[in-house]
C-alpha cells in the first residue's frame, strides 16, 4: 500500500489515505471509508521520476503521492507496465538517446530540409513581394554605405547596353534592372537582390581592365537571380521570420534580414558555383570566353587579401563587406573546366 493524499472533488480539505491496485481495480482508503475505481478509468498523471503523481478518478476526486516510482513499483507489482513515454523518462539512457536523436534530426532537417524547401518556396513568393523587399533594402544600403555613382550617364549606358547583348545571344535573362553606385569603404563588386536590382559599384569598373571583365561579373549576379540564390539565402537564414511574414503581411523583419545578409555576403559554395556556370554559359554563348570572369575572379581576390592586409596593419577597414566570393582556386578550376568541354 502508498501514502497518499485524498481529495474528495467537493471540498480543498485533505484526507490521509492509502492507496493499493488489485485485480485491475484501485482502492483507496481512509477517514472517509473506502473508494474503488476501475484502473482504466483512472487519469494518472506521472512526474517522470521520484517526484510526485496524481491520480484522478471518475468523480472528480483524487490522490496525490509523493512518490512516482513507488507508484510505477505498485503498477508493475499488479502487473500493469507504463506506457513507453513514463518508462523512458525513467531511464537516462533513453533520454538522453531521444535528446541526441532530436539533434540529428533538428540538424538534418536545417542542413537538407530547409535548403530543399527554400529552394521550392522562393520562385512560388510573389514578384511584388520580393521587389518590395528589395526596394527597400536597398533604401537602406543607400543611407548606410552606399553613395551616388560618379560615371557619366553615357557611361553607365555603355555597360547596360553590352550586358543586354548577352541576352541576344544567350537567350532571355532573368528580370533585372542595372543600377550603379559607389562605395570607396567597400571596394569593388556587384551585388543582386531578390527582385532583380543589380548593383555595379564603381570601385569595380576601376579595378576591371576592360568592360568585359565588368559584364562577366555582372553575369555572375544575374545566376544568382536566375536561381533565386537571394530569397533562397534569405529564407534559409530567416525561415521564422519568413513564415511569419508571409502569414502576417509584415515584411519589415525580411528587410532587415535582407540587408544584413547583403552586407554580410556569404553564399554558399554550391550558390556560387551555380552562379559561375550560369555566367559561364552566358559568356560562351555571346559567343565569347570565360576569360573575363577568371581573370576578374583572381583579381578581386588579390584586392580582398590586400584589404585584409591593410586592415591587419591599422590602416583602414578593408572592403570585406560584400566579399561573396569565397574559394576563387576552385571556381576558377571549375571554369577552366567549362571552357575546354
Amino acid at each position: 500500500m502508498l501514502a497518499a493524499d485524498y481529495f474528495d472533488g467537493r471540498s480543498s480539505r485533505r484526507h490521509a489515505a492509502t492507496l493499493s491496485i488489485r485485480d485491475g481495480q484501485v482502492l483507496v482508503t481512509g477517514d472517509f471509508g473506502k473508494c474503488r475505481w476501475p484502473l482504466a478509468e483512472v487519469d494518472i498523471s506521472h512526474s517522470g521520476g521520484n517526484g510526485p503523481c496524481t491520480l484522478r478518478f471518475p468523480d472528480d476526486a483524487l490522490c496525490e503521492l509523493a512518490d512516482d516510482a513507488a507508484l510505477a513499483a505498485e503498477l508493475a507489482a499488479a502487473g500493469v507496465a507504463g506506457s513507453v513515454v513514463t518508462r523512458a523518462e525513467r531511464r537516462w539512457r533513453w533520454a538522453l538517446g531521444a535528446l541526441v536523436g532530436a539533434v540529428v534530426l533538428i540538424t538534418a532537417a536545417y542542413m537538407h530540409g530547409l535548403p530543399w524547401l527554400a529552394e521550392r518556396v522562393a520562385p512560388a513568393i510573389p514578384a511584388a513581394v520580393t521587389e518590395a523587399i528589395s526596394r527597400a533594402a536597398l533604401q537602406g544600403l543607400d543611407s548606410q554605405v552606399l553613395t551616388p555613382s560618379k560615371l557619366t550617364p553615357q557611361r553607365q549606358q555603355e555597360i547596360a547596353t553590352k550586358v543586354a547583348a548577352l541576352a541576344s545571344s544567350a537567350g532571355s535573362l532573368p528580370p533585372y534592372r542595372l543600377q550603379f553606385r559607389s562605395a570607396p569603404q567597400i571596394g569593388a563588386n556587384a551585388f543582386a537582390l531578390p527582385g532583380g536590382d543589380v548593383i555595379v559599384l564603381d570601385e569595380l569598373l576601376t579595378l576591371a581592365k576592360r568592360d568585359e571583365e565588368v559584364i562577366a561579373v555582372v553575369a555572375h549576379e544575374l545566376g544568382h537571380l536566375h536561381f533565386h540564390h537571394g530569397m533562397r539565402q534569405l529564407i534559409q537564414s530567416t525561415v521564422v521570420s519568413v513564415a511569419a511574414a508571409v502569414y502576417l503581411g509584415d515584411v519589415s523583419t525580411l528587410i532587415a534580414g535582407l540587408t544584413a545578409l547583403v552586407l554580410e555576403s556569404r553564399y554558399s559554395r554550391q550558390f556560387e558555383l551555380e552562379a559561375d556556370a550560369y555566367a559561364g554559359r552566358l559568356l560562351l554563348a555571346t559567343p565569347g570566353s570565360v576569360e573575363p570572369l577568371i581573370a576578374m575572379l583572381g583579381r578581386l581576390d588579390e584586392a580582398r587579401s590586400k584589404a585584409r592586409g591593410a586592415v591587419k596593419g591599422g590602416a583602414g577597414q578593408g572592403s570585406e563587406l560584400l566579399s561573396s566570393h569565397p574559394d576563387s582556386a576552385e571556381r576558377i578550376r571549375a571554369l577552366q573546366d567549362m571552357a575546354r568541354r
